[in-house]
């Protein structure tokens, strides 16, 4: 890419967007930035200014993918690894004194009857 500063533009920039080149520059600039920070060596990426003066990101290499060797990772649980790698989780144990007691209950209300484990009035 043919070399541009803050006071000379880059190449091919159309007529209407030279008052806002400044703003454009240093959009760049920080774009730049980011992806020294953020980036791996090796990594590219390729940039360019819209019509209406927007600096936008139009592709990365697949070198962003890779963690950083010095890059801090939380221990991770048992469950949450089993519920990210897609196993099925154990369910919990049924516990038949839940049911019971509503069964009791009902069976000493009248108006009260059993349905999907739940006491509901009887209408």
């Amino acid at each position: 890419m043919p070399a541009f500063s803050l006071l000379t533009p880059m190449p091919g920039l159309p007529w209407y967007l030279l008052p806002l080149w400044p703003l454009i520059f240093w959009r760049i600039q920080r774009l730049k930035r980011w992806f020294r920070t953020a980036g791996h060596p090796g990594a590219q990426m390729l940039w360019g200014v819209m019509w209406n003066g927007r600096v936008v990101l139009i592709r990365l290499s697949d070198d962003m993918s890779v963690q950083r060797s010095g890059c801090f990772r939380a221990p991770v649980s048992d469950r949450l690894r089993l519920a990210l790698a897609g196993a099925a989780s154990p369910r919990p144990r049924f516990t038949p004194g839940r049911l019971s007691d509503v069964s009791g209950r009902a069976a000493r209300n009248a108006g009260l009857r059993r349905g999907d484990g739940f006491a509901i009035p009887d209408t």
